[in-house]
């Protein structure tokens, strides 16, 4: 059964979005969409969070709030909106992009201290997906040709010591995820109390990893989904029973937190620039160094029809978003398509036609490095001036993030930028524009909402 607050979501996303007379800053593409997209922008069930709540910093002094962690290095960002868009878009046959670190030593993504039952974990955090699971103490661990090594080789931290607090959801119920580079986790779905910050979730639905082909850090043990019950991976049958038919939505963490009353439908990430730290609240605003609250970039959440998700073309999956424009140098470029707000992309995807005269802005201009799948360019060179406006607002990219001087192609020596090609879409804003902004993830209102941070 889908989630109270969610439910009510879905429902109204499946009658028009908005009526004749209203105006919506975007109605020319929700009319009109792009080839390849569906659009629809249900309203939310929680008016009381607003942009004139962020602005008060009405929730900003929440006491849920806990340090996210970096990890670089390996294939850290494997499990990123990117990997999983870019190989759905070359298995269709397009030509669609690669997340960076599949192929290099860099990449970044955060992770959070979890108190599973009575063991804390450091687990990765992904508004990019929505299961949480750890690897339990007995895995096996698979390499690329299917055969079991030592469990080692798949770079966990330490791993769960014990069973389910309260059982398996049913004998038969299983997680099965196989993420875009290939790598892939499964193990029996059971219920356990999940705790963050100074938050118990009781009775979560979570799986316990007894299989995993996996590229780990060495110190996080699992992930923290925290996108909507449509991406969650949860089957009834054998551990070889996940197709479409055998799957069964469930609520994700911070769903059934909403849903237990525990925080109003509100989270928000603040990444530091050093990418070694950030910050992230629970039911409210995440403190910021920098953060001009008194500008609230509010933006609706669309619901994206993806083709190899049928659930997304009527349900939220991913923080989907539609911007105004993007800016660099004195040229604009105004076309309203789909990106995905994701803490576990390093880069910003852009369509090829906006990324790659970005790039050729820069003094030297940057080249596309086809073995990488990305731009790179002189590692002193002068980037653009590059904005992206949200709701009204212009965020500038601080010219520090567009430009990683620690990846650098051994060849040519150049270093790679921060702004990719996309493909075909949905296009992704990374962690190149979240250091740059307060991200909140405004569930109940339906709405994304930005706060600017100034260059510090």
């Amino acid at each position: 059964m889908l989630p109270v607050i969610l439910a009510g979501l879905i429902a109204q996303s499946i009658i028009p979005a908005l009526g004749a007379s209203a105006a919506h800053p975007h109605q020319d593409v929700l009319n009109a969409p792009p080839p390849g997209f569906s659009y629809r922008i249900p309203q939310g069930t929680h008016p009381w969070t607003s942009s004139a709540a962020v602005k008060t910093n009405k929730h900003k002094h929440s006491e849920n709030v806990q340090k996210i962690r970096a990890f670089r290095g390996g294939k850290t960002n494997a499990r990123s909106v990117a990997a999983v868009l870019g190989a759905h878009q070359r298995q269709v046959g397009g030509f669609g992009y690669q997340n960076i670190s599949t192929t290099t030593s860099y990449g970044t993504q955060y992770a959070a201290e979890v108190t599973w039952h009575r063991q804390n974990l450091w687990l990765l955090l992904d508004t990019g997906s929505s299961d949480t699971w750890a690897v339990r103490e007995n895995f096996k661990c698979i390499d690329y040709s299917g055969q079991v090594v030592s469990q080692g080789a798949c770079g966990f931290g330490p791993t769960y010591r014990s069973g389910f607090q309260y059982g398996h959801v049913t004998p038969e119920q299983h997680m099965f995820i196989q993420y875009g580079d290939g790598e892939i986790v499964t193990g029996p779905m059971g219920l356990s109390d999940i705790t963050v910050a100074n938050i118990t979730v009781s009775m979560q639905e979570v799986c316990l990893a007894n299989a995993t082909y996996w590229y780990g850090n060495n110190l996080t043990s699992g992930l923290l989904g925290l996108a909507y019950p449509s991406l969650t991976n949860a089957y009834l049958g054998s551990s070889v029973d996940h197709d479409f038919n055998t799957q069964v939505e469930y609520s994700p963490l911070f769903t059934t937190m909403v849903d237990q009353g525990l925080v109003p439908p509100i989270f928000s990430v603040a990444i530091d620039r050093n990418s070694s730290t950030g910050m992230l609240a629970w039911g409210g605003i995440a403190p910021a160094t920098g953060a001009d609250f008194s500008q609230v970039a509010t933006l609706d959440l669309i619901i994206t029809n993806l083709i190899d998700l049928p659930a997304t073309a009527y349900e939220y999956s991913f923080y989907t978003i539609i911007p105004d424009s993007w800016q660099y140098d004195s040229v604009s470029d105004t076309r309203k398509l789909p990106y995905i707000v994701d803490s576990g992309t390093t880069l910003c995807y852009l369509p090829p036609q906006i990324a790659e005269a970005i790039n050729n802005a820069f003094q030297p201009a940057a080249v596309y490095l086809w073995m990488y799948g990305a731009f790179f360019t002189s590692c002193n060179a002068t980037p653009p001036r590059i904005s992206v406006k949200l709701g009204g607002i212009n965020f500038y990219f601080n010219p520090v993030d567009l430009i990683y001087r620690n990846m650098v192609d051994p060849l040519t020596g150049m270093c790679m930028t921060a702004i990719a090609s996309g493909g075909s879409g949905p296009f992704i804003l990374g962690d190149a524009f979240m250091q740059n902004a307060v991200a909140v993830f405004d569930v109940g209102e339906a709405k994304m909402r930005f706060v600017p941070r100034e260059f510090y």
